[in-house]
């Protein structure tokens, strides 16, 4: 595996392109360890992009299930030195991987070819300015019009095309939004329910806050998150005295270490 990757940014370092169609090195294997065994490990590294511009991809590594792909499968990459063209296709395009199986990696080349009736589809329910590139990353995260859409009837707000990623990548679903606005937070912004997904913030954090006499802005709960403000943190406060323990206070005994 170190060998194809050392061999795949040789090869990426050495390819000049102009700048259009995105095209590049790709591998494909299997996951290491047992973790997501039903994924497989895409590794990209795009070619024909100015990396001085600001608007190139460079390397690229995702977990994508197996059952988005169609023409390879776990089983392929056990056939030594078979040539496999392996495609994922969805509403904003088609990835194609072309290479072959060497030691369990599929190592070829890939090309991103863009669907023409995306931007327009995305334009009609108010996404404007999705580029090729953007229709790339819609892809790999399996973003569509009907998945847009449905963030929008579910009452998520401040929602823009680049907000799409972020919502999409940490899994904010439609149970999640759901169990966010039941436990009092109706105001669903896309950037606040991306941080709150993001550190952890659930439901049952919610109602473990206000079980303890708080209650929490969207941004306590994100602060109380990350600083791990919880249940055992704040009797030890409390049994040692402190009074009018506000939220505000208990962050700031944990941002400055004061609790030892």
């Amino acid at each position: 595996m170190k060998r194809l990757l050392f061999a795949l940014l040789a090869l990426g370092s050495s390819v000049t392109c102009v700048a259009q169609t995105m095209t590049g090195l790709c591998m494909m294997s299997k996951p290491s360890g047992t973790d997501k065994p039903s994924t497989a490990q895409v590794m990209l590294a795009e070619s024909n992009c100015d990396t001085n511009s600001g608007h190139c991809m460079g390397m690229s590594t995702s977990n994508l299930d197996w059952r988005r792909w169609t023409g390879i499968s776990q089983e392929a990459l056990d056939a030594q030195g078979s040539q496999v063209s392996a495609h994922l296709t969805g509403d904003a395009g088609e990835l194609v991987c072309d290479g072959v199986v060497h030691d369990g990696v599929l190592a070829g080349r890939f090309r991103f070819n863009p669907s023409a009736t995306f931007p327009g589809a995305m334009a009609a329910i108010g996404f404007d300015g999705v580029t090729p590139r953007k229709q790339f990353s819609f892809l790999m995260l399996d973003v569509t019009p009907a998945w847009a859409k449905e963030m929008q009837t579910l009452g998520v707000i401040e929602l823009s095309t680049n907000k799409l990623d972020g919502l999409r990548a940490l899994h904010v679903d439609a149970d999640y939004i759901r169990a966010i606005a039941a436990a009092g937070y109706p105001e669903l912004r896309a950037g606040k329910l991306t941080e709150m997904k993001a550190v952890g913030v659930t439901p049952e954090k919610v109602r473990e806050a206000r079980a303890m006499g708080f209650q929490p802005s969207e941004q306590e709960l994100i602060q109380m998150s990350i600083f791990k403000i919880d249940r055992p943190f704040v009797e030890r406060m409390r049994a040692r005295g402190l009074e009018d323990l506000t939220l505000t206070k208990l962050i700031k005994i944990k941002i400055f270490k004061l609790e030892d």
